[in-house]
């Protein structure tokens, strides 16, 4: 779904219709945290040569969706990095994060498949499988500190599932104008059609896993 551009942002601040669903942040179900953190140093240790790095990686990108200064884009660090978990294809290594972003040779198809990849296996999978909705587009966001996501919205045909691994008290969301902070343990929905925030101002990395649930699936659950 294309939202509105909005002139003198990055191409991907983008205005959406909200979605009205009662919350801007709910904790959903229960998290075993220290398999999830078992989970996440085994996919370093392992695969490590698959993580998109921005300062290394952002070629990949049509044109850099970062901005240094903060004021048109996200404020991503040379450290900034990701995993994608989840991809229509055999291809090993570094994978872009927001396909709608990559050029052609770094996209797969966008289709409502899981796909995990071979990176994508052990307790975090089985949680994600374990969800009582379907859900796509699975990553591990590593945002290093002074990371700062801009304002935006999320197109409203889906929602965020945020599942966070390691983090600091410094590090909130503000969505639509209310501070939010995930403690690890939890994994929580976030309506992302709402105006939305990310700044990691703490001295330690805030990582999380994420994927993407079908809104109206969501609704038809309550």
């Amino acid at each position: 779904m294309d939202g509105e551009r909005i002139p003198g942002f990055k191409r991907y601040i983008q205005k959406y219709p909200q979605v009205d669903l009662g919350w801007k942040v709910k904790p959903w179900f229960d998290v075993d945290i220290e398999k999830l953190q078992a989970w996440y140093k085994n996919l370093e240790d392992k695969y490590s040569e698959w993580k998109f790095i921005y300062s290394k990686h952002a070629y990949m990108w049509k044109e850099d969706p970062g901005d240094p200064t903060g004021a048109t884009g996200h404020r991503f660090q040379p450290d900034t990095a990701w995993y994608t978990l989840c991809w229509n294809g055999t291809q090993p290594g570094p994978m872009p994060p927001e396909r709608g972003e990559a050029k052609t040779e770094w996209r797969d198809e966008d289709n409502d498949e899981l796909y995990p990849r071979e990176c994508f296996t052990g307790y975090a999978l089985d949680l994600i499988k374990s969800m009582p909705l379907r859900s796509k587009r699975w990553l591990v966001t590593i945002h290093t500190p002074n990371t700062k996501l801009i304002t935006h919205q999320d197109s409203p045909d889906k929602i965020r599932v945020h599942i966070p691994i390691h983090t600091n008290d410094q590090s909130n969301w503000i969505i639509d104008g209310e501070e939010f902070h995930m403690s690890p343990g939890k994994a929580y929905l976030v309506n992302t059609s709402l105006p939305h925030s990310v700044e990691n101002k703490g001295i330690t990395n805030r990582i999380h896993l994420y994927g993407k649930v079908w809104t109206d699936e969501y609704q038809s659950t309550v």
